[in-house]
């Protein structure tokens, strides 16, 4: 007498209640397992891809601090209050050039993270899509 695990037991229990002429359980409960393996996958590309965005984000800030930190100094050395205004407005448009292709930098990465994040559940979608049109079509 071959043994069943509790699982086996459980689930065969669950799909005899369901259990209805041309209505395959199995088939919907492999289908749902499907679709929660997808929804892993899009959340743990979309955490990945975060994790990265986060990460640039907290490197431009730095830059930006060593950056200013250094300008402060060469002010603070300058010799006249003319130097030190060209030092200054030097430092405002490097700081606002390298500010915006940062942000530029990060949101194309966002977009991308979000954009495989969303493939990974639009393929799923297809892949159910498809495999109900198969189980219609018996």
């Amino acid at each position: 007498m071959a043994t069943t695990s509790k699982t086996d037991t459980v689930e065969n229990g669950i799909a005899a209640l369901f259990k209805t002429p041309n209505f395959d359980m199995s088939a919907i409960m492999d289908a749902q397992r499907k679709n929660v393996e997808a929804l892993i996958e899009a959340n743990r590309v979309a955490f990945e891809g975060y994790k990265t965005v986060s990460e640039k984000n907290v490197a431009l800030v730095r830059t930006m601090f060593e950056d200013a930190s250094g300008v402060a100094t060469d002010v603070l050395n300058g010799k006249t209050p003319e130097a030190n205004a060209g030092k200054q407005a030097e430092f405002a448009q490097d700081v606002a050039r390298k500010g915006l292709e940062g942000f530029r930098e990060v949101s194309e990465l966002a977009l991308n993270v979000n954009r495989d994040a969303f493939g990974v559940v639009q393929k799923r979608f297809t892949q159910s899509m498809d495999e109900l049109k198969a189980v219609k079509a018996k």
